[in-house]
């Protein structure tokens, strides 16, 4: 994570600046039965703030343009176990799950996105609960795979 002097820096740079979400986790548990035993599996959901400074500052009197535009990435892990006998761990990401802009300067508009990030969180849900669907199907072939495994052992 950048202190806030270099996300000044690179802001002031043009650059894109990442900073991990200060919101609570996202997480949700789902129990699926199957033929090897109930599979259990834990999300747990993060959130990651892109910013880009984009526009320049006026001298007194004129218009500046200067305008941050934020970009909110999630990064979804999963733990399954599978039975009693196997665990199973995950990681997704979808970049761009919510977007904006905002006037000014980014780091100080930062705790102001934030507040607009969590405003949006039922987004970020619903987004954590597409990628736990998508899941489903490696998770029912992890299970199966584990009974193969086990047979051969």
């Amino acid at each position: 994570m950048y202190r806030t002097t270099h996300v000044a820096a690179l802001a002031a740079a043009g650059m894109m600046a990442t900073l991990a979400a200060p919101a609570h986790a996202l997480e949700h548990r789902v129990i699926i039965e199957h033929p090897e035993g109930p599979v259990q599996a834990d999300y747990t959901g993060t959130t990651r703030l892109e910013t880009r400074q984009a526009g320049t500052p006026a001298p007194g009197g004129r218009f500046a343009t200067l305008r941050c535009h934020w970009s909110v990435s999630l990064a979804v892990e999963r733990t399954a176990a599978i039975g009693a006998t196997l665990q199973a761990r995950r990681s997704m990401a979808q970049p761009g799950v919510v977007k904006g802009s905002v006037p000014g300067r980014c780091e100080a508009r930062r705790e102001g996105i934030w507040r607009m990030v969590e405003a949006r969180r039922p987004e970020l849900r619903a987004a954590m609960m597409a990628m736990v669907a998508q899941d489903r199907d490696m998770l029912l072939a992890e299970a199966s795979q584990s009974r193969v495994r086990l047979r051969e052992s």
